[in-house]
């Protein structure tokens, strides 16, 4: 695998313009290029099969596969051997593009606050993917290819047409998601917004918590990402990060002969004053009191 890389608009809109359409032939796993990017991305499995990374998780595609690639999300495409196949349709786009208002907008979910898709977004339907059928396959086959066709050409008013054909797509991408059986979407939801957030709070306990970063991973609003989190563990995240980080402090305590600021510092905590507050909040003691019982 190549070194990752930060793909910029600027490379690949034409000028004065926040769109673009390629067909692509996956690299091999060892040549494919890991990469984020300062776009909204739809990619489209047209042909063949393959595998699709995603923030280090991997998953196998196949014809019918479609997939929502936000701003700062590292993934790639790689087909499995020299003598397979993976082709994708990559369409790039800013907000923007769609609906000028929203220009300083910079993720797909930003799309519900567009006059274009009031009466049809669900927040808690979005998700990052989403599996074809048969016959949608043919209809966003047949969607894309036009897309891709206008592009190419440049005739005139094809940035309208494309935009036309963008919204007739981001709608039927729509009904795709609201296809799904609600009950089991929302557990799939929270199993993997939750998973995703506690192994990183975990790993990273010792870093500031930034929930709108956790919300915009999980493709779902800072509300329900919260909502979704308290059902799971019974806690607040601020509940739970404080948890996870007293819980450390309290093993260092115990193991070592750091100085109070070092254990506030190493477990997430600028200042001494926060940590003690937190500490007694969390134990019901104050950390000189609970060192005493080692």
């Amino acid at each position: 695998m190549l070194t990752e890389v930060v793909y910029r608009g600027e490379n690949f809109f034409r000028e004065g313009e926040a769109f673009c359409i390629i067909q692509f032939s996956e690299a091999i796993k060892e040549k494919h290029q890991s990469h984020s990017h300062d776009f909204v991305e739809i990619c489209y499995v047209y042909s063949g099969s393959g595998y699709h990374t995603i923030d280090n998780k991997q998953y196998r595609v196949s014809k019918g596969d479609l997939f929502l690639i936000n701003y700062d999300i590292t993934h790639a495409f790689y087909r499995e051997a020299d003598d397979e196949e993976l082709v994708t349709y990559n369409i790039l786009f800013k907000p923007s593009f769609l609906d000028e208002s929203l220009l300083s907008f910079h993720d797909y979910s930003s799309l519900a606050l567009s006059y274009l898709f009031k009466d049809e977004w669900d927040d808690h339907l979005i998700h990052s993917d989403l599996r074809l059928s048969s016959a949608e396959q043919l209809d966003f086959d047949h969607l894309i290819e036009k897309m891709d066709y206008e592009y190419s050409q440049r005739q005139e008013g094809y940035n309208a047409i494309i935009r036309a054909y963008m919204i007739e797509l981001i709608v039927k991408i729509m009904r795709g998601f609201n296809r799904r059986s609600e009950g089991d979407y929302l557990q799939q939801k929270k199993a993997s917004a939750i998973e995703s957030a506690i192994r990183h709070l975990n790993e990273s306990y010792h870093e500031p918590v930034n929930l709108s970063d956790l919300a915009h991973k999980t493709f779902i609003s800072k509300n329900y990402f919260c909502q979704l989190f308290k059902e799971a563990t019974g806690m607040t995240l601020s509940q739970y990060t404080r948890q996870i980080r007293i819980n450390e402090a309290c093993r260092m305590i115990a193991t070592t002969h750091k100085t109070w600021v070092q254990i506030a510092l190493e477990v997430g905590y600028s200042d001494y004053k926060a940590f003690y507050v937190a500490f007694k909040k969390q134990t019901g003691v104050s950390p000189n009191e609970y060192k005493k019982s080692y």
